[in-house]
């Protein structure tokens, strides 16, 4: 039902502020699932007993790399990411339940 209260100004921020809340949790989320992948990766190649190891030791350093980007950077960023996300979508379903009272 559409709501008086809610002019269509309203409406189309509401709809704006809810596609960038989405698309910053996907964002988040793909990130930290990227990050995941490409360790997850380095390790599998690091169990071939078939490396030399010239090729270990850069596996070695890039899955450590890794891991500390992941620690300093990719994972305080996909968490600000999926709590903006977060906060945009719920702000969105609270103005429009507080609006229909």
């Amino acid at each position: 039902m559409s709501n008086p209260k809610t002019t269509p100004k309203r409406k189309n921020l509401l709809k704006i502020i809810t596609a960038i809340g989405t698309l910053l949790l996907i964002t988040g989320i793909t990130l930290w699932l990227y990050t995941n992948s490409i360790i997850q990766g380095h390790e599998q190649l690091l169990n071939n007993p078939n490396l030399t190891q010239q090729q270990r030791w850069t596996y070695e350093g890039s899955l450590q790399w890794w891991k500390t980007a992941k620690t300093t950077t990719y994972n305080p960023l996909s968490i600000i990411l999926i709590s903006l996300g977060l906060c945009a979508i719920e702000y969105t379903i609270i103005y429009l339940i507080a609006q229909s009272e």
